[in-house]
């Protein structure tokens, strides 16, 4: 007889098995900026296939240097809440960002 399986608690085993490594609050940003810098051959796969990745939240120097870089594959990047950043570092949002 086979025993369903809860998700959170497939999700609790592979944290657990994972190790300390494993942080589901830590790298936000690092999948996305490895994914958007440095894809792997199957994300390139992927993008050849027509998908598009969407990259919430970047900061603005981050997507400069992947249109810079990256340009080749432009059409599969979309960049939404884009943190745009003042000289001294301070993010800043105009009036229609809420």
């Amino acid at each position: 007889m086979k025993t369903p399986h809860s998700p959170l608690l497939l999700a609790a085993l592979i944290f657990t098995l994972a190790g300390p490594s494993v942080s589901p609050a830590a790298g936000v940003d690092d999948w996305q900026t490895r994914r958007l810098l440095q894809p792997t051959a199957a994300e390139r796969a992927t993008e050849r296939r027509g998908r598009v990745q969407i990259y919430d939240g970047m900061d603005e120097s981050v997507v400069d240097t992947a249109m810079a870089s990256q340009f080749g594959r432009i059409e599969n990047m979309m960049f939404v809440r884009t943190r745009h950043t003042e000289p001294d570092g301070e993010v800043w949002e105009d009036s229609d960002c809420d």
